[in-house]
């Protein structure tokens, strides 16, 4: 999609960049009847300034999912009577301790977060070996043995980054779904002795898709599937290649947009527009 024209900058159409602690959401869409990071920041909208409003976001994320930076759009016309920075500071201040405003932006009057879109980066995290941490246990997943991170790195090499079915990697989706998705870069990091962030980034991805293939990673690095064998992964029936991994260890990383959708105001709001360039191409680290 190309990036479309400044002039359409409207004064209603607000971007967020926020994070979040997903423990105690059950997801980021909105549902009857459960507590949703969507549902809370509309309730908070509309409490702070009498209107409600509908809040996009560039994806939904699972219970349990955590954001660092989610992206989301509303429309309002709180930026004529406050302006943006004290904007921030009046929804920042009213959000609750596990939702945290990271930045603002005004947005062309037509930008869908999803759509829009052009990658999500996800990544999970994993601590290895026996010693365990109590303090991270709600961002990392603990696997008690060593495993061998060589072949886990191997392995991820060798997925393919060109257009093909990820219904292996995939929960359950409808018949009319369609399940192909570009994977565009991957990477496995170590940080220091036994914590591993296994990055992804991706046009789309599926239900459920990042926690089957870490799931799948975690069978190469207890040696239980070879790294030869694991995009041999892809050809078999949906959710094969699991099992998924739990939520506490992911988090939604980045999304990235063309330039010229959102002007933000502080100035990592290049971030939010721009992944990296070492997330950009195949490797691992």
């Amino acid at each position: 999609m190309n990036p479309k024209s400044h002039s359409n900058f409207s004064s209603q159409r607000i971007a967020l960049s926020i994070e979040y602690d997903g423990r105690h959401f059950y997801g980021s869409q909105r549902q009857a009847n459960v507590r949703t990071v969507q549902q809370t920041m509309e309730d908070v909208f509309a409490g702070v300034f009498g209107t409600r409003s509908s809040v996009d976001f560039s994806g939904r994320t699972d219970t349990g999912v955590h954001a660092r930076r989610q992206v989301c759009a509303f429309d309002s016309d709180g930026i004529d009577r406050y302006g943006l920075e004290i904007f921030e500071r009046i929804i920042d201040r009213n959000l609750p301790e596990d939702i945290s405003l990271r930045n603002i932006g005004a947005a062309v009057k037509d930008f869908d977060p999803r759509r829009d879109a052009l990658s999500r980066r996800y990544r999970y995290f994993i601590e290895h070996g026996p010693r365990r941490s109590s303090l991270s246990r709600n961002r990392k997943y603990h696997v008690r043995q060593r495993l061998d991170v060589d072949s886990m790195k191997s392995a991820l090499n060798s997925l393919p980054h060109t257009e093909v079915d990820w219904s292996a990697f995939a929960g359950k989706t409808p018949t009319y779904y369609c399940t192909h998705r570009t994977l565009m870069s991957t990477s496995l990091r170590e940080i220091g002795s036994n914590t591993l962030e296994i990055n992804f980034e991706s046009d789309g991805f599926l239900p459920h898709q990042v926690r089957i293939m870490v799931g799948a990673l975690l069978r190469v690095g207890r040696l239980k599937i070879s790294a030869d064998s694991f995009h041999l992964l892809l050809l078999g029936d949906v959710g094969s290649a699991g099992p998924a991994v739990p939520p506490e260890g992911l988090e939604l990383a980045q999304v990235r947009y063309p330039a010229g959708l959102v002007d933000w105001v502080h100035s990592d709001g290049a971030n939010d527009n721009w992944i990296n360039n070492e997330h950009r191409s195949k490797i691992s680290v």
